[in-house]
């Protein structure tokens, strides 16, 4: 912003310059006047004009050519010397009665009514120039010269305040008028800055659409392939259960089988992973400090990373509880661990961190303008790798993107991403080209203790052979006859239907009591949770387990209450199935 001062001076230079210019060009000009009127004077006059017109010249040189920073003093010194040449010249011709002292009023007032200065700065050079008049003509005042004395001085001082007048009005209108500038100014850079804004914060949404609505139909894919995919693994990992303890510890075929039920489980882990980064993993949030997990995540995160990478942990003091699953938790920082592990191939530092952060409207707007203003745990990460750039930063958290060639599955980041989002939280990242890369996560910060771990109970390991009636509705065959083949064996009496419609036609025919009904949610026909209300119609005691390989189907949000007490996520063990069983019937 510029300065008034400097406004200021600007101005005076601008007018000091134009005003030499006038009076170089017109002073000389008016010794046609000094022929006609002066002739007994005129090669003096002219002397004297050829003199003033080289000054003002030079004083327009000093402004206009060399920038001289001081131009009122140019500017008072060409008014005395302009009107002080008009005095001299009416002394030397006629004296006080003299007509040329009008034209001592010119510079008085060109100076006064052109330049914004204080009443001192005008007055200054205005007075000293009418001395100039004042003191010879006063001495050679005769009875016939007087009165006109008089009244050509009264003129002159009535010229002295127009000039001081409109020059301090000058410099209040420029004052004002600067004012309004700035104003007008500073409104224009706020504009501009809130337009600035404005545009980046349609940027950021505009890209924030677009990658939840690209996860959104990949997260609707994801969650269709493992809909198949866990009832596929379901009956995989429950046949290998079956069929491993009848094999003796020798046999061959108990290490193939054994093979077969490790590969199936990392197909559990993928399928998992699938449904982080689309937000449709089943959760179990519970109450927990990230400082707990990390600290029993450390000597694994040590194996993970290697030798070569120096582990700096450092926790926050205080730090409030976060409202996760801390499965989910552990598998962020794993993630990320092993992001670091490979921008860092000659070795370095992984630094993870965690803190209580307080965010408000103003600091929001730098991290993201999603987020809600409150208070929130961070987890960060930073290692000194490779970095990234700008173009691949855009791409990290898309499924199946990754820097690795043929050795990563582009599911780690996007995988974090889609857990932290679940969590209700943010995730933002910091790097560049050989300066490495910070991750931070915010998750929101709740009220109360982190829950303890309670010791499992024993009788649900125990798996002794079981009594009553289940009625088994499931679509899909092959987990049908396994479910079913499960259930027999821990001695249960199993009604096995296909289909709904069939379930409740079993279930008229069925002149026992059923105790349980065991029922995918998703099928032809009706859904499990209408199928349920009318089977409660007519065994009001009847408890009821539900199970799916959906995790984001419509009807599991409008079944969430009793899905929450009495649920099974596909794919499932022999022990998870006879587990909740034992204590669905026995609760």
């Amino acid at each position: 912003m510029v300065l008034f001062e400097e406004d200021l001076q600007s101005i005076l230079s601008r007018s000091v310059s134009i005003g030499a210019l006038l009076a170089g060009i017109l002073v000389p000009s008016f010794s046609i006047l000094d022929y006609i009127f002066k002739q007994p004077n005129f090669t003096a006059f002219l002397s004297i004009r050829i003199l003033v017109s080289l000054c003002s010249w030079i004083i327009y040189a000093a402004c206009k050519v060399f920038k001289f920073n001081k131009p009122y003093y140019l500017g008072a010194l060409l008014t005395i010397i302009v009107g002080g040449s008009i005095a001299v010249m009416c002394t030397l011709d006629m004296g006080p009665a003299d007509p040329y002292y009008a034209g001592i009023n010119l510079p008085i007032l060109g100076f006064g009514v052109l330049l914004p200065m204080t009443i001192a700065q005008s007055l200054i050079p205005a007075f000293i120039t009418w001395l100039i008049y004042l003191i010879p003509n006063i001495s050679n005042l005769g009875p016939e010269t007087t009165s006109i004395f008089i009244s050509n001085n009264f003129f002159i001082a009535s010229s002295i305040v127009i000039a001081v007048a409109s020059s301090r009005f000058h410099l209040k209108q420029r004052r004002l008028q600067w004012l309004t500038n700035n104003r007008l100014q500073v409104a224009h850079q706020k504009i501009e800055s809130y337009a600035k804004n404005l545009e980046q914060e349609v940027k950021e949404r505009t890209r924030q659409a677009l990658q939840s609505e690209k996860l959104a139909v990949v997260g609707q894919l994801a969650g269709g392939i493992a809909h198949d995919f866990n009832n596929i693994l379901t009956v995989i990992l429950g046949t290998t259960q079956i069929l491993l303890p009848s094999l003796y510890e020798e046999d061959p075929l108990k290490q193939d089988i054994d093979t077969i039920n490790k590969a199936a489980n990392k197909a559990v882990g993928l399928v998992k992973q699938l449904l982080a980064f689309s937000k449709n993993q089943v959760i179990q949030p519970k109450i927990i400090n990230i400082n707990d997990v990390i600290q029993k995540s450390k000597k694994m995160l040590s194996r993970i990373i290697g030798e070569d990478i120096d582990l700096q942990v450092q926790c926050g003091i205080k730090l409030k509880p976060v409202k996760a699953d801390p499965v989910q938790i552990e598998q962020i920082i794993f993630n990320l661990a092993v992001n670091a592990r490979d921008a860092m191939k000659n070795g370095g530092t992984l630094r993870i961190e965690t803190s209580n952060v307080t965010i408000d409207s103003i600091n929001r707007t730098f991290l993201n303008r999603t987020l809600k203003p409150g208070t929130y745990v961070m987890i960060s990460t930073a290692d000194n790798g490779i970095g990234m750039t700008e173009d691949v930063k855009e791409k990290i958290f898309e499924p199946f993107f990754t820097t690795k060639d043929t050795q990563g599955t582009g599911l780690g980041l996007s995988t974090v991403y889609g857990i932290v989002k679940q969590s209700s939280g943010e995730i933002l990242c910091k790097s560049r080209p050989g300066q490495g890369t910070t991750f931070t996560i915010l998750l929101p910060a709740c009220t109360g203790s982190a829950e303890l771990k309670k010791p499992a109970d024993k009788d649900l390991y125990n798996f002794a052979r079981g009594t009553g009636t289940i009625l088994l509705v499931e679509d899909q065959e092959e987990v049908r006859i396994l479910t079913a083949r499960i259930l027999k064996k821990f001695g249960y009496t199993v009604l096995e239907a296909e289909k709904p419609y069939k379930a409740l036609a079993l279930a008229d025919r069925f002149h026992g009591t059923i105790d349980l009904l065991l029922t995918d949610v998703v099928m032809p026909e009706m859904n499990g949770y209408t199928l349920t209300n009318k089977i409660v119609s007519k065994y009001p005691h009847i408890k009821v387990i539900f199970t799916s390989g959906y995790t984001n189907h419509p009807i599991l949000s409008e079944t969430h209450k009793p899905l929450s007490a009495s649920f099974i996520q596909k794919p499932f063990t022999m022990e998870i199935l006879a587990d909740k069983i034992r204590s669905v019937l026995h609760n």
